[in-house]
């Protein structure tokens, strides 16, 4: 789904791509399953045979996207291999795809909040797998006296934090952003936290 410029060949894809745009443009609530079909080129009987709704539809496109995401930024933390730049690289690889796909960002983040409960369940074990990614990412570099339950909360506050950035920059549509310095400082933040905690042990 991130990397689709037009509009793909498979009917689920389909209505993953036209309900993303329309989401995006006019909001959850105010596209119909109707406008979705027709955009997308299918029929409404082809869209109740993959989903019994619009809120399980944004359910699969939610899971969808944030799997994607999710693949993206572990490939990228993994690709590096200096371990102090592997939290820089899989940082800089979520900002590229927010700011390179914002009907996406605005999408997870804002869009689907208090869709439904089921919406909600997917967003936070996403939010959690990118915590969880972090923390494997951090996990390595501290002494044996560091709880894991300590890292995991820092971990979860970082994801809260880097995705504050994120929405505030999408929302006012920030075209000069140097993606990269961002990335930066974003990453500084996160060995920071790490670091204090860490020094908290030793002292």
């Amino acid at each position: 789904m991130l990397r689709m410029k037009e509009l793909p060949k498979e009917a689920k894809d389909k209505i993953f791509f036209s309900a993303l745009k329309l989401f995006a443009a006019k909001g959850f609530k105010n596209t119909s399953v109707l406008e979705i079909v027709e955009s997308a080129h299918v029929s409404k009987t082809t869209f109740y045979q993959q989903f019994s709704s619009k809120e399980a539809l944004v359910v699969a496109l939610c899971k969808d996207l944030i799997d994607e995401i999710a693949l993206e930024i572990k490939k990228a933390a993994m690709q590096e291999l200096r371990v102090g730049y592997k939290a820089y690289a899989g940082i800089l690889r979520y900002l590229e795809i927010c700011f390179t796909n914002p009907s996406v960002a605005h999408f997870i983040l804002l869009e689907s909040v208090g869709i439904s409960d089921e919406v909600e369940i997917v967003r936070r074990e996403a939010m959690q797998n990118f915590a969880d990614l972090i923390f494997i990412l951090a996990h390595q570099e501290f002494p044996e006296q560091v709880r894991e339950e300590e890292i995991h909360i820092i971990s979860q506050a970082m994801v809260g934090a880097i995705n504050e950035v994120v929405v505030r920059n999408v929302k006012e549509e920030n075209r000069d952003l140097d993606m990269e310095e961002l990335a930066r400082l974003l990453n500084r933040l996160v060995i920071g936290a790490f670091v204090n905690l860490s020094n908290n042990h030793l002292t």
